[in-house]
């Protein structure tokens, strides 16, 4: 496992103040796909690569494609994949999610992304989650406000936070899925997809 690496990555974002995932909520994650037997994940959401190269390193088996908007933040994931030797099983693209298209089925679609279109990622690609599949929501606990609104301090987080409370419950109560929420790191959805009768 890359070990270093990881750390270095997870230092710079810290630094740079490029938002990744917790330590705990990660763990967790990364056991989930191991324990779970995952070999395929989509993942919006690329930042610099930390959360896609945690996972593959812990799982020889497992293969990602992951989405990422920002070039900057791309271009660094890139190298970071090339470094971590890589370049085999994560796969990075830069594009919207919100436009981006592909045939290709999987396991898990891990949602990492802007938070604002949790929504519509998962209907865009619902088509692309196999029939037993899962999707993982990382931040919907989003710093408390889900839960406690009266803790937002400004204004223009409101419309974020509410926007984030819909898609929980959205999730929570979708007929299509076994939804858990499960309040560890910043707050994870597991939802799996309820099996079809007959």
């Amino acid at each position: 496992m890359n070990k270093e690496l990881i750390e270095t990555i997870k230092q710079k974002a810290l630094l740079d103040k490029i938002p990744i995932m917790e330590d705990e909520g990660l763990n967790y994650v990364i056991n989930y796909l191991k324990d779970n037997n995952i070999e395929s994940l989509l993942e919006v959401g690329t930042a610099i690569g930390y959360s896609s190269i945690c996972f593959a390193s812990s799982n020889p088996k497992l293969k990602i494609i992951t989405l990422e908007i920002d070039e900057e933040r791309y271009n660094l994931a890139k190298e970071n994949i090339k470094l971590a030797n890589l370049e085999e099983r994560i796969t990075a693209i830069f594009t919207d999610a919100r436009e981006y298209d592909l045939n290709d089925k999987f396991d898990v679609l891990f949602l990492d992304g802007p938070k604002a279109h949790n929504q519509e990622f998962v209907e865009r690609y619902l088509k692309n989650l196999k029939e037993d599949g899962i999707i993982i929501v990382d931040n919907v606990y989003f710093h408390g406000y889900i839960d406690n609104p009266d803790l937002i301090k400004k204004k223009r987080l409101r419309p974020l936070v509410e926007k984030l409370a819909k898609f929980r419950k959205y999730m929570l109560n979708h007929p299509s899925f076994e939804s858990e929420y499960i309040k560890i790191g910043d707050g994870l959805l597991i939802c799996k997809r309820r099996k079809k009768d007959g």
